[in-house]
This record gives C-alpha cells, sequence and structure tokens, in this order.
C-alpha cells in the first residue's frame, strides 16, 4: 500500500482546490499521528518495539486496539486463532522486555490492569507468578520467552501478518484509480492499433483487386452471332462461285464451254 502516500497527497491537493482549509488542516493534523504509519508494515512493528521497549503498556494497547477495530475485526473467521496467539504473544513479549530492564513495576502494573480480562485464559495460567520468580529466564515456563530466537521469530511473525492482512483488505476506489486509468489507455491503444491493421489489412484488398484484370462475361448467344457471319461468308462466296461456273464464268466448262452446231453445218 505505498501508493496510499501519493493517494493522501491528491487528496490535499483536492482539498485546497476545492478551498476546504479547515478540513484540509484537520486531515494534515491526523497524517502527524497517523497509527498506520501510512499502512508501511515495517514502521507499524516499529512502533510496537518502540512502545515495548519503554514499557508503555497504555500506548502499546492503544495501537492494538486501534488495528482490532479498523481491521481485525473485519477479517474472516480463519485469521481469529492466529491473531490471538499473536496478541498474547505481543504481551508476553512485553513482559519479558521489561523484566529484561528490570522494570519489574511494570510486571506489577502490567498484571494489576490486565488481570480481570486475562486470568480465565488457560494461555496465562503460568504468568501470573512471573512477578515472584527471582530468575524467571530459568524457569521452564518462561526461559524460551527469553531467548533472541524466540523474539525475532515474533517479530517476524508479526510482520508477516501485517503484510497479509493489508494484502486481503479490500481497498477504497479511490486507490485503484491509477489502475483503472492504466487499463483504459491500454484497451484504447490497442483499440486504435486494431483499427490501423484494419485499414491496412483493407487497403491490401483493394490493391489485390485492382491488379486482376476484369474478365468479360459474353453472352452464349453474342458468340453465336460473331461466329455466323464468317459462316454465310463463306457459303456466299461457294454460292457465287457456283453460279458464275453455272452461268458460263468457267470457259473450262465441260458443259458451258461446248459451242452449239449450226443447221448449216449438218
Amino acid at each position: 500500500m505505498s501508493h496510499l502516500r501519493y493517494l493522501d497527497e491528491l487528496v490535499r491537493e483536492y482539498l485546497l482546490f476545492r478551498g476546504f482549509t479547515i478540513t484540509l488542516k484537520s486531515f494534515d493534523g491526523e497524517l502527524k499521528v497517523d497509527r498506520d504509519r501510512g499502512f508501511r508494515v515495517d514502521r507499524i512493528v516499529d512502533q510496537f518495539v518502540v512502545f515495548i521497549n519503554n514499557s508503555d503498556l497504555t500506548s502499546l494497547r492503544e495501537l492494538w486496539h486501534h488495528f482490532d477495530q479498523k481491521i481485525f475485526s473485519k477479517l474472516d473467521h480463519d485469521y481469529a486463532s492466529g491473531l490471538t496467539k499473536l496478541e498474547v504473544s505481543l504481551y508476553k513479549f512485553y513482559l519479558v522486555t521489561a523484566v529484561s530492564n528490570s522494570r519489574a513495576e511494570k510486571v506489577n502494573e502490567f498484571f494489576q490492569k490486565l488481570t480481570p480480562e486475562l486470568q480465565n485464559q488457560p494461555e496465562w495460567k503460568d504468568w501470573f507468578m512471573l512477578p515472584y520468580i527471582k530468575n524467571p529466564e530459568e524457569h521452564s515456563a518462561f526461559a524460551v520467552h527469553f531467548t533472541k530466537q524466540w523474539q525475532d521469530t515474533f517479530l517476524v511473525s508479526l510482520h508477516n501478518f501485517f503484510s497479509i492482512i493489508y494484502q486481503v483488505i479490500p481497498e477504497p476506489a479511490l486507490s485503484s484509480y491509477e489502475e483503472e486509468a492504466t487499463k483504459l489507455r491500454r484497451l484504447q491503444d490497442e483499440n486504435e492499433s486494431l483499427k490501423l491493421k484494419l485499414n491496412a489489412l483493407s487497403h491490401s484488398s483493394d490493391v489485390i483487386l485492382d491488379a486482376v484484370p476484369p474478365i468479360d462475361i459474353m453472352d452464349d448467344f453474342y458468340i453465336i452471332a460473331q461466329e455466323t457471319p464468317t459462316s454465310s461468308d463463306s457459303h456466299s462466296k461457294s454460292l457465287k462461285n457456283l453460279i458464275r461456273t453455272i452461268g458460263g464464268g468457267l470457259p473450262t466448262s465441260p458443259i458451258m464451254g461446248r459451242k452449239p452446231h449450226s443447221q448449216g453445218n449438218q
């Protein structure tokens, strides 16, 4: 959710543009004490560690309550078990750190304030004797919690838990406006690209059609009409020759070339 910082600036710009100066002043004031730390998980975990190291039980509980009301309460029931274990470990880490820093009064303060809340939870059954044990780091019930390995594992678990929930919780519509705008621009670019390809294909089709010579579709009767005069001319010439032959035009005719005999010669 690192992009939310950019959204904060957009909100400030909008409020300033609209002249909502009172709202802007209140907005800036809340940003300065932002418990969500801009939804940066590393900064959130660091804030928990600061309160633990300072033995600031009130601030620690307020910060956890803030996330419980704002985020944890909206999670699916599947997260309930892990969330409970994480809260128990958070307070045990607080007690271990207070003991390690020789702040016995902070340990006593913790049980004075939280005994009514924790006394019926089995996870805390052995911990009520913590203020009365001289070297709790050597006691079997507490020894593991004083190790660096357990403490580092807890902080990693806390970090991972916040990272996961920030991925599953729904974000406001404003946070996705840039993504939606990018999708819209991409669709528009694809649409323009398809238009160019379609125009190119259409132009190519026109060129191919122009390159193909037109085909004359001729009527069969037209072909017959074209062939008939040629045949008639041939027959006409043959007929003329025949008439010419019959009419004596050809002296070689065995009939027309013979002269008639006169009566006087007989």
